[in-house]
């Protein structure tokens, strides 16, 4: 009886379950701005060809590589409208001479996976685990960390996008994260320092953003220098800045704001390559079988859930259910290194035991 009932929970959620990345393919607040030529359902219909149009080239560059856009581009025949579940106008505006709305756009993400497939485009949609941000500032030869004048934050904050591949933490700016870490620790290295901070912000993973930014008098400019740098698993890792060379030029302005929407674009590549390097392993899959051992309805629940959500309905499917475990058929082209990537930050992982079967379990 027991284990009916267990077997019927998981019947339960598995037919109520819903994509976990649902988010990126819901695009807002697309403003459009038109001429009013009196004819006011023309006047919609062109506005929400212009927010398909602004929505689908702000979803492709979340989830397509910079180098395939350009094969994007060249699509002829591209009906976006197919691609859309459903959309809805808000703040419309009309006037004698103008017409302006804010429309936001739906897409069926079975219809974009399936689109992009058919053209041999490969698609990114693996979401990070979250990266807490260090944002510092060198500025005047003062440091800046999580003082309340620190620009260099606020900058960051306000440019990140949510809803992206690349899940960032930013910790608030008060006085008791000033007493438990300093910039001069982070930038010292203090391994112990940085994880207890992590720790307390339960947080495994870390990104230090410093940038220095000065005023050259010789010069009569701004000169800034940029670095990121990734802490994961006690390492520390640089990643290497497309544009940095431009940062090194003098200005006659503060170009903070610049940079800071050029590092957020730089993370989100840098998450989507990495994500990618996965995808080109040799050791891709075909089929395996994921085993999980009761260990509480909660847990068992938590990792129904995120298996779920990782892979498509059509990928996974109950295959046996035994009276102290459950096992999961899984058909994907994922690797196991990018199935681990996708459990680490729900702090689970999968072992192998025998032929084609994972163990899943807890990271220890």
């Amino acid at each position: 009886m027991r284990n009916f009932i267990k077997y019927l929970i998981i019947i339960i959620f598995i037919n109520f379950h819903v994509h976990g990345n649902d988010a990126l393919y819901f695009v807002k607040d697309n403003q459009v701005f038109l001429q009013n030529d009196n004819n006011i359902l023309d006047l919609r219909e062109k506005a929400k060809n212009i927010a398909f149009e602004n929505a689908f080239r702000i979803l492709i560059k979340k989830i397509i590589d910079s180098k395939d856009l350009k094969s994007v581009n060249q699509l002829d025949n591209l009906k976006i409208n197919k691609l859309v579940n459903d959309y809805k106008i808000t703040d419309e505006q009309i006037s004698d001479i103008s017409y302006s709305a804010n429309i936001s756009v739906n897409f069926n993400q079975k219809s974009i996976l399936k689109f992009f497939r058919k053209h041999k485009i490969r698609v990114q949609t693996l979401v990070s685990d979250e990266y807490l941000v260090f944002p510092i500032l060198d500025k005047v030869n003062t440091l800046y960390l999580w003082e309340m004048n620190n620009t260099w934050y606020d900058n960051l904050k306000s440019d990140y996008d949510e809803v992206g591949l690349l899940k960032l933490y930013f910790p608030e700016k008060n006085h008791l994260n000033k007493l438990k870490i300093s910039a001069r620790q982070i930038i010292k290295r203090d391994i112990f320092a940085i994880k207890g901070f992590l720790k307390t912000h339960k947080k495994k993973k870390g990104i230090i953003i410093f940038l220095r930014e000065n005023f050259d008098k010789e010069a009569g400019g701004f000169k800034s220098d940029l670095s990121l740098t990734i802490f994961t698993d006690d390492n520390f890792e640089e990643i290497k800045i497309i544009d940095k060379n431009n940062f090194n030029e003098i200005y006659s302005t503060s170009q903070m704001k610049l940079i800071s929407k050029t590092v957020i674009n730089e993370l989100q590549m840098w998450w989507k390559k990495k994500a990618n390097k996965l995808d080109l392993k040799s050791n891709m899959i075909n089929e395996i079988f994921i085993k999980h051992y009761y260990d509480g309805l909660k847990t068992s629940l938590l990792i129904e859930k995120t298996l779920f959500s990782i892979f498509d309905n059509d990928e996974i499917t109950l295959f046996q259910v035994q009276d102290d475990s459950v096992i999961y058929k899984v058909m994907s082209n994922f690797s196991i290194d990018k199935i681990n990537l996708s459990l680490s930050k729900y702090g689970l992982i999968i072992k192998s035991i025998e032929n084609k079967t994972f163990l899943i379990d807890e990271i220890n």
